[in-house]
Parts: structure tokens; sequence; C-alpha cells
């Protein structure tokens, strides 16, 4: 089985990033694939994503596919920005990956709600 996310799913396991598909298992655990299919955060990847499909813009950035593990100081600041996370005194990687996960997890958490 293979999902797609429709959303960002930030979890101790690893982060899923909107758009792309992901092995179940392997790339993704079968209890948490279920948890983003129940919940509306992923569908089936045979299931057609276009009207949520993020067009050619945000398609062009060879960066969106980049995992957040992989990206440089600069490139996670860059994201902390452009999506509102507040990196406070974060300085290292290590520091400014935890605020980013943890606040997107917890904006999952709240619009779980």
């Amino acid at each position: 089985m293979r999902i797609t996310m429709k959303t960002l799913s930030a979890h101790p396991d690893g982060t899923l990033e909107i758009g792309k598909t992901y092995e179940v298992p392997g790339q993704c655990g079968e209890e948490r694939a279920a948890e983003l299919l129940d919940g509306g955060y992923a569908v089936l990847a045979e299931e057609d994503l276009s009207a949520d499909d993020p067009g050619p813009a945000e398609a062009a950035d060879p960066e969106a596919d980049k995992p957040l593990e992989k990206r440089t100081v600069d490139q996670l600041k860059a994201y902390a920005a452009e999506h509102g996370i507040d990196l406070g005194d974060a300085g290292k990687k290590a520091e400014i990956l935890d605020r980013i996960t943890t606040e997107l997890a917890r904006r999952e958490a709240e619009s779980g709600d």
C-alpha cells in the first residue's frame, strides 16, 4: 500500500511532507498510515490529488521534497520563516530542527481537536 500526504505530518518516527508518496510498511508504519488516512491527512496513492495539487511553482522547488533532517541550517531557518515558526534563540541545527518539528506537531494536534 502507498499513501500520499495531503498535509505535513511531524512525528518522532520522521516527518512526512505534503504531496509525497510513502510506502506502507516501509517509509511509514501501518498504524501511523491508518491514523493519517482516517484523519484525512493522507489518501491512498491511487487516488487523484489534482484538487490539492500544489501547482507548478511549488512543484518546481527542489528543496520542497528534501526531508527536514537533510536540510542545512539556512534552509531550516528559511523553512521556519515561511511557515511562521519562531526559532527563538535556537542556533544549532538540532535545536532548530527540534523547534520546527515541535511546532509542526503542536499545530497538527491543535487542528485535530
